[in-house]
């Protein structure tokens, strides 16, 4: 799918998406916004429903959230977040800066080049580009339980689902970022700092796996009787394991400073 493609299943699955996605570790926040959180700019790019933008908010933020889904931006708006509805790279600023210039989960959606250029050209001297990612992984004991599920249900030559939160395994750690998070370096002027991971982990009963696991596009893409028999069939290998589980997550902060 291009991305009017799947901002379109984004707009249908807004309400579950803010409800059931998983907020970033405080640390993250933390490292993003510095001591002194209280009255930084910050542009949060593909800010969804604003679940990062409500973390930075409540540290003092002032924040503002750009997105291509209307239907998710809509829901940040009545979280309190000024969020636009266009996409980064075509965004007019119209002459504003900010301190920080922050993608939560989504920065591999965009162009990372243009992105990143946009990116330099509305920081303020001294400002950040941080972008961040979550990755989970069930137990692997289930993990292999949910493989053969899937291969039970989905028909021959399906393509291949993630299981878990943007991984399947514990093993397909660490992820490779490099095709997106290396489009700074291409301005020479922002200095790029080494990588930071977070690990945290969260329980899922089996509902609230179904309900997350529904705002995952290559899940939400299905037709929707595959989709139903697949559901079925991960909530009863959930059962087996009694019902609930612990996701284990790492979440990844990439960032560079503009020159001051």
């Amino acid at each position: 799918m291009d991305r009017r493609e799947r901002v379109k299943l984004y707009d249908r699955m807004a309400e579950a998406y803010d409800r059931s996605r998983p907020s970033y570790p405080d640390d993250v926040i933390h490292e993003v916004l510095g001591d002194a959180a209280a009255g930084l700019s910050v542009l949060d790019v593909g800010s969804g429903t604003g679940i990062a933008s409500r973390q930075m908010a409540k540290r003092g933020a002032r924040v503002l959230g750009l997105d291509m889904s209307a239907g998710m931006s809509a829901v940040a708006k009545r979280h309190g977040i000024p969020t636009e509805v266009v996409p980064f790279e075509t965004w007019d600023p119209a002459g504003q800066k900010f301190d920080r210039v922050t993608c939560a989960q989504a920065w591999h959606w965009m162009d990372p080049f243009d992105s990143a250029a946009k990116a330099a050209s509305v920081l303020r001297p001294g400002g950040r580009l941080c972008l961040f990612w979550s990755a989970g992984f069930h137990p692997d004991e289930l993990a292999d339980a949910l493989a053969d599920a899937y291969r039970r249900v989905l028909p021959p030559g399906s393509a291949k689902l993630t299981l878990g939160y943007a991984v399947s395994r514990s093993s397909d750690l660490p992820l490779d970022f490099s095709v997106v998070t290396g489009s700074p370096r291409a301005f020479r002027h922002m200095t790029e700092h080494p990588a930071q991971s977070f690990a945290w982990s969260a329980t899922y009963t089996r509902d609230q796996w179904l309900d997350e696991l529904y705002t995952h596009t290559d899940h939400a893409a299905l037709p929707p009787g595959v989709r139903q028999n697949l559901f079925e069939e991960i909530g009863r290998t959930i059962d087996r394991f009694g019902g609930a589980f612990r996701m284990t997550f790492f979440t990844y902060l990439f960032s560079a400073t503009a020159p001051r």
